[in-house]
């Protein structure tokens, strides 16, 4: 309902009350706008949309029009707000639009709030004008059209099933020329929308749209029926919409999955041809297809697969383009053969489309030619013929090109000269075949032939085995091939072993001995059948002894005949030496010295166990030539002993190569041929030390050490030849030296290998460093009094032991002697002197003092003595052992004199067969602890800030005395002399101690130092003898000091008033105050001693002093305290006083308590009198027993 208004507001829903011209004006307006409503046009448009608020303008031109009377708004035909105009501006509303509908001017305009659907129409604003003007042009009115809109609450795309498909998803998958159905529809909007199918910017052909109205509001659909093709490849599919309800055109879209076929194929890869031996790529390019295609090679009509064959790659890579296509590459890689020549390789593809359209793949050719080398075969495979025989090797090949460019022919893989026509024939480009005219020893080999033509060469796979027989050539060998020993009675196998024959195998076999023959093999004419049926290359000899010292050969037999003999084999046979010889000189050895034991056999055995000599040997068995000598190089390291040399030499001739040398005397050898000799050594000796001594021990030794050659060897020993004589003795042999600086030789002589001799030592060994025929002892001592063995021996064996027992002696020498100096505390009562000398044999021992024989009947000493057992701990023979004691009960005071009994004692033995006497010293002192110490200065005086003087202590001490000086218990310096290197302060004033100490005792002496220094002075006043006095003291060292007195006047002048009095004091001045004075004054004091003067010291005295002033210090606190002792007492006693009065207190009102209860304790009258008769009676309170609670008395 319309609000009721007041004064002159009228309710629009009662009456509307006008005068008579308004009423007649209004009727007229009415009218008008009736009758012009229906013909009149819109003048203006406007959309809103649905619940918004709208706002339609009425233009009002008063300056063209007039006064404005009124207006209406009219709905269609229907008046919806009436506005009259005046001192009122009355305003109706309809009742409908009541609630959202209101009429404003200034502008004037309608406005309707809270839109809806039913509000669409033509709004018109009629007004009505006083006295219209002829230039008004409104006479009609101001129509608006009002459209309300509404968006579209949704956009739905279904497929063909009814499904919905999301915008921007994908459709799919679908091949080409399939129909894509979908439809579109927009719901719930105004005005009706457009609607259409798009893709890219192309509009898609389709049916009419349908729409269905409801409630006002529009839905509207659009269907879709569209055959796909490759142009719908990577599009959307659109469904665009336009409509007044929404701003902009609303799109929403899909893609479809389109699978297409391959366009095309193509193979490209190899121009022309390619050779044998490249890599070849041929590469499928396949485009168009949506999915990618699957890729298929084959060559001819196999297929290729890279798994059943390591050399063949294939490579595929797919490329999605633009359209959404794919492009498959597929590369096939594999090294070209003659085998892939003229095929045909093929490459196919297919997808998915053409499988379900069960269309054949698409594919593509390409024919490969391959040029190659010739491909050789050779035969026949093995021929066999004898010498001077024709043989023709056949040679077949293919190839491309075909033509040949070279024929060569091999034999054993090298080149056989074919041009050589007088043993060959063919084996060119025209005839290929090889014809070997006359067959030999040298043809025997596989045959091959290769070809060529202008890619390469081919050689045969396969050979020719050419095999032409001849006679044997052999050699001796030997199992065990090197000496053998008669006492092991071993076997020896000879074999006849074949150097060069074909065939190979021996059919029969003659063996000699010192070129006689000696059986021929096999012997199937003997009775014996154990030597028919035998491999004739073998000769067994049993049980050697020195008969079958023989040089051995042999000669075979083979199907092409006898051959050559063989070289002599020589099989050498050991025996062991005879008996050994053992001799040592001297005699009887001597401990520290040398004993050379030399040991000889008679028979040296085989080999010769005697190393050097100094003239021919005569041996009873045959005579064997050296003819090989050592290759030796060496290394200066450091002198050894002779004996030393024979392990080195030893592993030096058994472990090198011996090398044949010319028999020259002298070669020259150069040092390129010293690095071709060491270049054939089969074994390095290394880090073995020895000396080789090759002038029999009779000239100077050369220290070696042998090593494998190398170029920065500091040294090289070659041995260079032998000299042969006709009765086969061997001469000196010639060794030269070279070295960096130079070069020396000398000669030695040499009949075999060395080390032939082995030692014993105590029944143990045989000793391992120990190998020559003399074997000195170097020094002797007690372990060498031992048995000593020695034997012979060689490769044959060991010769006889020969044992001898050394006895060895020693000279005089002390064990233990007596040292330069002994001490002894001159109060010791044991005191003794021990030397121990060993001498074998035994020896006496006597004492002496200060070169005077000390006697057995001397009271004053006794001697004990000891025969001592060798040690063989220490090594020290049988000893006598010496202790001279001091009997000191039999000495004057029973004790040493520490000035008389210092003495020079020796011990001394007797001299033996080996030895002279000997003797050993001993200063014997007598010591004492320090005493009688002084110091050089008792007391020094110093000035402060300067250096003092040294100060010396001595003292009389035996073994002389150390010091050491003490201030404030602290170590200051070591040594007799106090040295004081810095300034010395007052504080360093004091006593100064120095202790001289030994291992006796100690002794101390002290000194004083003064530190003397200005003195500073302090001034009190005090009341002395009922006089006001000033009291100056001086603080210093030396502690007298001299005072003046005096006194600052104005303008700084002084009054000198004398030095004072010093009564008994050194170090104070008194000064008598006058007593007339009464104005402050300045007093000063000035002190000085001996050092210097000092600063003065003042005071300043204002008045006279108050009596308690003039008492001194002490004085006062003896009265202070005097008082506060009084007080203390006053206080104690007034507590006392007080704890009696509350106690008799108590026991007053404990009567009261009484006398209530009986009696009372006072007249009537007298209590009458009292001060506080009348007041209540006070309460009773509990009774307290003064025992229990003493604490509360006081």
């Amino acid at each position: 309902m319309a609000p009721k208004r007041t004064g002159k507001g009228i309710p629009m829903s009662k009456r509307v009350i006008l005068t008579a011209p308004i009423s007649t004006s209004l009727v007229l307006l009415v009218f008008l706008a009736l009758f012009g409503h229906s013909s009149a046009q819109v003048d203006t448009t406007i959309s809103q949309q649905e619940s918004f608020s709208v706002v339609l303008p009425c233009p009002v031109n008063v300056d063209k029009c007039g006064k404005l009377h009124s207006l209406n708004w009219f709905k269609g035909d229907d008046r919806i707000a009436a506005m009259l105009l005046g001192e009122s501006n009355v305003t109706s509303v309809n009742k409908e639009f009541d609630e959202r509908v209101t009429v404003q001017q200034n502008p004037y305009r309608l406005v309707i709030k809270d839109l809806k659907i039913a509000d669409e129409d033509i709004y018109l604003c009629d007004t009505t004008f006083f006295i219209p003007e002829e230039t008004c042009d409104n006479f009609n009115g101001y129509r608006v059209e009002l459209r309300v809109l509404v968006p579209p609450t949704e956009i739905v795309i279904l497929d063909a099933k009814g499904d919905r498909i999301e915008n921007g998803s994908v459709v799919g998958p679908m091949q080409e020329r399939q129909s894509l159905k979908a439809t579109c529809t927009v719901k719930n909007t105004r005005p009706q929308p457009e609607v259409g199918w798009f893709r890219g910017d192309k509009r898609l052909t389709t049916y009419s749209p349908t729409h269905d109205l409801n409630d006002g509001l529009y839905t509207s659909t659009l269907e879709l029926d569209w055959p796909l093709s490759r142009e719908d490849l990577a599009q959307d599919i659109e469904c665009r919409v336009n409509s007044a309800a929404i701003p902009n055109t609303t799109v929403t879209k899909f893609s479809v999955d389109l699978q297409v076929r391959p366009t095309r194929i193509d193979i490209n890869g190899v121009k022309h041809h390619t050779v044998q031996g490249s890599k070849v790529v041929l590469t499928c390019d396949i485009q168009g297809a949506r999915p990618a295609v699957n890729l298929t090679w084959y060559n001819s009509s196999i297929l290729i697969n890279p798994d059943d064959n390591d050399i063949t790659e294939i490579r595929i890579k797919s490329f999605e383009k633009k359209d959404g296509t794919y492009h498959t590459q597929s590369e096939l890689i594999f090294n070209a053969t003659r085998f892939e020549n003229d095929r045909v390789f093929r490459c196919e593809a297919e997808n998915v489309v053409l499988q379900i359209n069960r269309e054949k793949p698409i594919s593509s050719v390409f024919t490969l030619e391959v040029l190659y080398p010739p491909v050789v075969k050779v035969s026949p495979s093995a021929i066999m013929t004898n010498t001077s025989e024709i043989v023709l090797l056949n040679c077949e090949y293919v190839a491309n090109p075909a033509s040949l460019t070279q024929v060569e022919w091999y034999r054993n893989d090298d080149l056989v000269n074919v041009n050589d026509t007088n043993h060959y024939k063919g084996g060119n480009s025209e005839n290929v075949a090889l014809v070997i005219k006359s067959t030999a020893k040298d043809d025997i080999g596989n045959y091959s032939c290769q070809l060529s033509n202008t890619i390469g060469k081919g050689i045969s796979d396969q050979k020719i085995n050419l095999d032409v027989q001849y006679v044997p050539s052999v050699e001796i060998l030997m199992i065990p091939e090197g000496p053998v020993r008669e006492s092991d009675e071993s076997n020896v196998t000879l074999f006849c072993n074949v150097l060069d024959a074909n065939p190979l195998a021996l059919t029969k076999v003659r063996w000699y001995a010192n070129s006689t023959l000696l059986k021929e093999l096999p012997d199937c004419e003997e009775t014996r059948e154990d030597l028919c049926h035998i491999d004739p290359s073998k000769l067994l000899l049993e049980s050697i002894g020195r008969g079958f010292f023989y040089n051995y050969s042999c000669e075979g037999y083979n199907s092409a005949g006898w051959g050559p003999r063989s070289e002599d084999k020589e099989l050498l046979v050991h025996y062991e030496p005879g008996p050994s010889a053992l001799t040592h000189f001297p005699l009887v050895a001597v401990k520290k010295k040398s004993v050379t034991f030399s040991c000889s056999v008679d028979d040296p055995g085989y080999p010769d166990s005697n190393r050097f000599v100094t003239k021919p040997v005569n041996h009873n068995y045959k005579k064997i030539k050296t003819q090989h000598a050592p290759l030796i190089e060496f290394h200066t390291v450091e002198a050894l002993q002779p004996q030393e040399a024979d392990i080195a030499f030893e592993a030096l001739l058994l472990n090198k190569i011996q090398k044949s040398l010319p028999s020259t005397a002298s070669p020259q050898i150069s040092p390129r041929n010293l690095e071709a000799s060491a270049s054939l050594l089969a074994h390095e000796i290394k880090e073995t030390h020895a000396l080789i001594d090759l002038h029999l021990n009779h000239s100077h030794c050369t220290l070696l050490t042998l090593t494998t050659y190398t170029p920065q060897s500091q040294f090289l020993t070659l041995y260079t030849g032998i000299k042969q004589k006709n009765d086969s003795i061997v001469s000196p042999s010639s060794y030269a030296l070279y070295r960096k600086m130079g070069k020396f030789s000398f000669d030695a002589q040499i009949v075999s290998k060395p080390n032939r001799y082995r030692w014993l030592r105590g029944g143990r060994g045989p000793l391992q460093d120990i190998v020559t025929k003399d074997w000195t002892v170097e020094p002797v001592g007690l372990d060498s009094r031992t048995n000593y063995s020695c034997y012979a021996y060689n490769e044959g064996g060991k010769g006889i032991m020969a044992t001898v027992n050394l006895e060895v002696h020693a000279p005089p020498f002390f064990i233990k002697n007596l040292p330069p100096y002994t001490g002894v505390l001159h109060s010791s009562q044991n005191a003794t002197l021990t030397c121990r000398i060993e001498c074998v044999p035994r020896c006496d021992i006597s004492w002496q003092k200060d070169g005077e024989p000390i006697e057995r009947n001397d009271t004053r000493y006794f001697i004990k003595e000891k025969y001592m057992e060798a040690s063989p701990a220490t090594g020290d023979f049988e000893s006598m052992l010496s202790v001279l004691h001091f009997n000191m009960s039999n000495w004057p005071l029973g004790k040493f004199d520490i000035e008389a009994d210092n003495a020079n004692y020796e011990c001394v033995s007797t001299g033996n067969t080996v030895g002279a006497s000997i003797r050993s010293r001993t200063y014997f002192g007598i010591e004492y602890a320090p005493d009688n110490t002084t110091v050089s200065e008792n007391i020094l005086y110093v000035q402060e800030d300067t250096i003092p003087g040294r100060i010396l202590c001595k003292s009389r001490a035996n073994p002389e005395p150390l010091y050491k000086w003490f201030f404030k218990n602290e170590t200051i310096a070591n040594g007799n002399a106090l040295i004081i290197n810095t300034a010395m302060k007052r504080n360093d004033n004091g006593t100064y101690t120095c202790q001289a100490y030994n291992k006796h005792g100690k002794s101390i002496a002290e000194t004083v130092i003064e530190v003397q220094f200005k003195p500073r002075c302090e001034i009190e006043r005090r009341e002395i003898d009922d006089q006001d006095t000033l009291i100056c003291t001086a603080y210093g060292n030396p502690l007298e000091a001299d005072f003046s007195w005096s006194i600052k006047g104005e303008n700084d002048t002084v009054q000198v008033l004398g030095s004072g009095e010093k009564k008994t004091f050194l170090e104070k001045s008194f000064y008598i105050l006058q007593t007339d004075y009464a104005i402050s004054r300045t007093y000063r004091c000035v002190s000085n001693n001996t050092v210097g003067s000092a600063p003065f010291c003042e005071i300043e005295v204002a008045e006279q002093l108050a009596w308690w002033q003039l008492w001194e210090k002490n004085t006062l606190i003896i009265i202070v305290a005097v008082i506060l002792g009084l007080l203390l007492t006053v206080i104690i006693i007034c507590c006392i006083i007080i704890c009696i009065c509350r106690r008799r207190r108590r026991q007053d009102k404990l009567h009261d308590k009484s006398s209530s209860l009986g009696e009372p304790l006072t007249e009537p009258g007298e209590y009458e009198n009292l001060p506080f008769h009348g007041l209540q009676t006070a309460p009773n309170k509990t009774y307290l027993n003064p025992h229990l609670y003493p604490l509360l008395d006081c």
